[in-house]
């Protein structure tokens, strides 16, 4: 075992050779991986889909869409920081917090370990599109009930959001660390997230601000 990750669960030892396969069956299999291109390409037409019925819906005053163009851009950036929030909230209290059901662990390594155990695997840095068209899905379902027409602006910031996680995540693992200060930074802090802290620090991937705000910025 490398000194630098011994102190790392077994679950989480990162090697950074090859691949793994969640299912023995070839098409499920199939559907658990995808190129960085497919997710995001079809985030952008779908955000431009949003974008473009929620602003014609602006412009022509149609009833129950009341609000003004800085309300619209309001809505927009709500939604990105609203998935910086989920971002973190689901890389830490999902992903990484201790369970002790067979079942569950079983889910949670479907969902992330894997990615942890090996993190250059380029089919697994970003989910595939059907997977997470269904999650977001419920989460337009939640804001159409929370905030009716209005979702149809905010959730394109959501996604918006999302898009950033799902571009910078890939490069943070395939091309070095900018040079450019606060990218610099984000790129050193996931790498120490997953050599060094992955149960405790480092959970923001597109920011650091919650991990400043809640106390697991890490330290080197």
């Amino acid at each position: 075992m490398n000194k630098v990750f011994e102190n790392l669960p077994n679950n989480l030892q990162p090697r950074d050779e090859g691949a793994d396969s969640l299912f023995d069956n070839k098409i499920i299999e199939w559907f658990t991986r995808t190129h960085v291109s497919v997710p995001i390409i079809t985030h952008v037409l779908i955000i431009l889909f949003f974008v473009y019925i929620s602003w014609v819906d602006v412009l022509k005053g149609v009833p129950g869409m009341t609000f003004t163009i800085y309300n619209y851009l309001g809505l927009l950036v709500g939604g990105w920081f609203f998935w910086s929030l989920t971002e973190y909230w689901v890389h830490r209290w999902l992903f990484h917090v201790h369970i002790d059901s067979k079942f569950l662990k079983q889910i949670q390594h479907f969902g992330h370990g894997i990615h942890h155990q090996f993190p250059r695997d380029p089919t697994r840095l970003a989910m595939s599109p059907i997977i997470a068209l269904f999650f977001q899905l419920i989460f337009l379902g939640i804001f159409w009930l929370v905030m009716n027409s209005y979702a149809f602006a905010f959730f394109p910031g959501f996604l918006l959001g999302y898009l950033t996680y799902i571009t910078l995540h890939y490069f943070e693992h395939t091309v070095r660390p900018p040079k450019f200060g606060p990218l610099h930074n984000l790129w050193k802090s996931h790498t120490l997230h997953h050599y060094k802290y992955p149960e405790t620090k480092g959970f923001g991937i597109s920011t650091r601000l919650w991990d400043f705000v809640f106390g697991t910025l890490p330290e080197d």
